[in-house]
């Protein structure tokens, strides 16, 4: 104990010397000696560190841009989904506002569904917990789309007029002219092919398709004859129809939930 109260008292008594002895100029020689290689130890760490910053400066840079482009991205996608979900919305309410014009029952009950994904069938949003069961008809406008061919909970497999094997029992209208021309079915066969109409029976380029009930919603447009085949000897003649819709451009249709 007495060496450390002694230690103690020295190292006191010997830094207040160092402080007089500074104060009096004591150590200006001392320091003067000491001075130059301390400057150039500190004139090497200073010229180290500068390397070693303009060394690491490109990769801090680099970095930072990177971060600034990723963030710009980031930015940019966000805008993109927001524009892309402001553009369905529009485009709902558009379709919507039209098929309230279309002259379909005032009954009838729509869904709204996003086309998800589409080929020979297609794919739509909704399905068993919005109320969509199979047999139900899909429309744009009053337009025919197709047909719930299968139901999942939360999507469904739509059937179009161009599904290969479809047969749908159409009526065919002629414009600006009351009563039907013909009658016949619909089958989809390497595009759309008007089949079984009688000879006898009058249809014409331009004339509309629509269905004619049985396992299908009645008065729906289907498409338009843009072609009538050669006759020949049998019973029926044919034509080609236009879709007046392009399946896959569509996005947003309306499933009839209620008629």
């Amino acid at each position: 104990m007495k060496k450390e109260v002694f230690l103690f008292l020295f190292l006191t008594f010997f830094s207040a010397l160092l402080v007089f002895g500074d104060k009096r100029g004591m150590f200006k020689r001392i320091r003067g000696i000491l001075d130059q290689p301390i400057l150039a130890i500190e004139e090497k760490i200073y010229s180290l560190s500068i390397s070693a910053s303009q060394f690491l400066n490109p990769f801090s840079s680099k970095k930072r841009l990177l971060k600034e482009i990723a963030e710009l991205r980031e930015e940019n996608w966000r805008l993109v989904v927001d524009q892309n979900a402001l553009s369905l919305c529009l485009e709902e309410n558009e379709q919507m506002r039209k098929l309230l014009g279309a002259p379909l029952p005032a009954k009838w009950k729509f869904l709204p569904a996003k086309v998800v994904g589409i080929g020979e069938e297609m794919r739509v949003d909704k399905g068993e917990k919005d109320g969509v069961e199979t047999g139900m008809m899909v429309v744009e406008e009053n337009i025919l789309v197709g047909k719930v061919k299968s139901v999942s909970e939360r999507s469904s497999i739509i059937l179009l007029p161009t599904t290969p094997g479809q047969k749908i029992p159409v009526l065919i209208k002629r414009p600006g002219k009351g009563g039907v021309q013909a009658r016949g079915i619909l089958e989809a066969s390497g595009g759309l092919i008007l089949s079984w109409v009688l000879q006898s029976e009058d249809i014409q380029k331009g004339d509309l398709v629509v269905t004619g009930g049985e396992d299908w919603l009645p008065d729906l447009l289907v498409g338009l004859i843009s072609e009538v085949l050669p006759k020949s000897a049998e019973i029926y003649q044919k034509a080609r129809v236009k879709p007046l819709v392009e399946y896959d451009k569509l996005r947003m249709v309306f499933v009839i939930i209620s008629k």
